[in-house]
């Protein structure tokens, strides 16, 4: 052994120690796919066939997160979710005008058989 080189055991041991990698990866259960959302809109208010897009892109989104391209869900579903609040809101518009025009023809009714022909 040279004398002028020496090494102790801890030495040996932080240079042979082994390194433990963890891969972490994304969380696919955090991509949103809103597939109930889309099927109540195509449903219940398909305003300009916009809920059966969002269906489509939600499914599409879904596809994505089983294939575990995550970045790709996560466009399809911001773009569904896109679709589902302008189907919804579109039809809840168009709801409260045909409620409007129903309860004023109804009061328009009631006030022409109370006044008599």
């Amino acid at each position: 052994m040279d004398p002028a080189v020496s090494y102790s055991q801890n030495d040996c041991k932080t240079l042979y120690s082994p390194a433990t990698v963890i891969e972490v990866g994304q969380d696919p259960t955090l991509v949103k796919d809103y597939v109930v959302w889309s099927l109540f809109n195509l449903v219940n208010m398909n305003c300009c066939c916009l809920g059966l897009i969002a269906l489509f892109y939600s499914v599409k989104s879904r596809d994505q997160k089983h294939s575990k391209n995550l970045t790709r869900a996560r466009d399809y579903g911001e773009t569904a979710k896109r679709f589902n609040i302008a189907s919804t809101v579109i039809s809840v518009i168009a709801v409260v005008i045909i409620l409007a025009i129903y309860v004023t023809t109804i009061i328009a009714a009631l006030e022409n058989i109370r006044s008599g022909p």
